[in-house]
């Protein structure tokens, strides 16, 4: 067998290999099995047609397949890679080489173009690439994050190995614990915990905690090297390898000594203020209790003086001013026993009917609404109840009306008492037609000894008992007003489902 059939043989059984030959022009005039597998045409099918066929849309926009030929022509060879296109659509990345064949005057006679898939290869390479380009930025973090904490003084953060032994030390965890590097570094973390929790294997389930979990936190006493403690808040991580072994612990901790002292002198000025507000309720209701008799006396005393002192009338003034300062005395005296009753703790909620309390106000208010002639109105639905105190519904209600009643309007007096059920609460409200409160006084009235009118009668407990009241059972309560347009005290209660038994 010839030396030339022995090479066409080998070029057209060479499947991994596309090699073909083209005139002048790029039209092809062979075609191997290689060629065949790769582009997917059959010989039948190529053989005739331009090379430019195997070029995607971009490239023989621009010409690109005309300048190979010409590079191939000028310098005898070229070679590049790209991609090109298989008969399906298909891309795959491509090495190709175009060989200028002359003939024995050096006449152009044609090209030979051998191609190869490095479709494979080149995703490696990328994979490759992109995992490199990962690594050097991960490691770029890794080096000023190393940095960072090594700066950082206001956080000890540190590694430990698997067993819990330190493996680095930043400043921060020099300057909050006292080591050295060169003191602690290969020693057991447990070295910062008090004899206490060693003796109870606490840091050993720390670091179970936080494999388990990955990530354990938590707040507690540690020692220093001189032997002081701080108290700290405490944050493990277990830290793993990328097959998901355990490669060690980064703990980072911070001291909350500070923080934690503020908060202990908080209670204690709160828990201080709760025993003089008590000292105080005591007080009023001790004052009010032992004061009571000796003002009954002084009022008996002077309606007697009063009635006998008939003739003269100067002597009868007098003592008929001594009654009314007694019997004002009286009621404010009465006023701070309940104020200070209503700041006590709730003696429990029961199942309150509000129709039930209304009616009782306004039997208890009779005098007062016919005096003024005040017009009533109720719109309260029989299934309105709330949980509460009954005692202590019809003192808010009692108040409440008896507010409206001495406030409403001069000439055609009205009041209106409705309830309105909201989801799992009721809203009572008392409107009066009067003429209103000013916004700046609104946010006042609520407190002890304040008025809602300027210049009006009373002791100024009325709206605070109010609220004391309605807050120990979980309620709120406000007031809607405008000057010339009437005012609304409302207040919300938890809705009750039935009537206890």
């Amino acid at each position: 067998m010839s030396e030339e059939r022995q090479l066409a043989l080998l070029v057209g059984q060479a499947v991994d290999y596309a090699i073909f030959l083209m005139d002048r022009e790029g039209f092809v005039e062979t075609w191997n099995s290689g060629a065949q597998r790769m582009k997917g045409y059959t010989r039948d099918e190529i053989v005739g047609r331009h090379f430019s066929t195997f070029y995607t849309e971009a490239d023989q926009a621009r010409d690109h397949p005309a300048a190979e030929l010409r590079i191939a022509a000028a310098e005898g060879r070229y070679e590049e890679e790209g991609w090109r296109v298989r008969k399906d659509g298909s891309r795959f990345w491509a090495n190709i080489v175009i060989t200028a064949l002359h003939d024995e005057d050096g006449g152009l006679i044609g090209f030979g173009k051998v191609s190869r898939d490095l479709t494979v290869r080149r995703a490696a390479e990328e994979q490759t690439r992109a995992r490199a380009l990962a690594l050097e930025a991960a490691n770029r973090q890794l080096e000023e994050f190393r940095r960072l904490v090594s700066s950082v003084r206001d956080y000890a953060i540190f590694m430990l190995d698997p067993t819990g032994h330190v493996g680095s030390w930043n400043a921060g965890a020099r300057h909050l614990k006292g080591y050295e590097p060169e003191e602690i570094l290969g020693r057991h973390f447990s070295v910062f915990y008090t004899d206490e929790d060693r003796a109870r294997r606490h840091p050993d389930g720390v670091l179970a905690n936080a494999v388990r979990e990955g990530r354990y936190e938590e707040e507690g006493w540690r020692v220093r090297k001189d032997g002081s403690r701080f108290w700290a808040g405490v944050t493990v991580t277990a830290v793993h390898d990328e097959d998901g072994r355990l490669t060690g612990f980064a703990k980072v901790t911070r001291d909350l000594t500070e923080r934690k002292r503020d908060e202990e002198a908080l209670r204690a000025a709160v828990e201080e203020l709760r025993a003089a507000n008590e000292e105080l309720d005591r007080f009023a209701s001790v004052a009010a209790h032992d004061m009571a008799d000796p003002l009954r006396t002084i009022s008996g005393f002077a309606e007697i003086l009063r009635d006998a002192a008939a003739g003269e009338e100067q002597a009868r003034t007098y003592a008929q001013h001594i009654l009314d300062s007694s019997l004002r005395l009286t009621a404010m005296l009465q006023a701070l026993l309940s104020f200070a009753r209503a700041g006590a703790k709730s003696p429990g909620s029961v199942s309150v009917d509000l129709a039930t309390a209304v009616e009782q106000v306004r039997t208890d208010l009779a005098v007062s609404i016919a005096s003024r002639n005040v017009r009533v109105v109720v719109e309260v639905p029989e299934a309105a109840r709330v949980l509460a105190g009954a005692d202590d519904v019809r003192v808010i209600l009692q108040n409440l009306v008896s507010n409206a009643i001495k406030f409403s309007d001069q000439d055609a007096p009205v009041v209106r008492i409705d309830a309105e059920r909201r989801e799992e609460d009721w809203r009572i409200a008392v409107h009066d037609n009067g003429p209103g409160i000013a916004p700046g006084d609104q946010g006042r009235i609520f407190g002890a000894f304040e008025r809602a009118r300027s210049g009006a009668a009373g002791h100024g407990l009325g709206l605070a008992i109010c609220e004391r009241l309605v807050e120990r059972h979980g309620g709120r309560i406000g007031v809607d007003s405008a000057p010339g347009r009437g005012t609304t005290f409302w207040f919300i209660l938890r809705a009750a489902s039935a009537p206890d038994r």
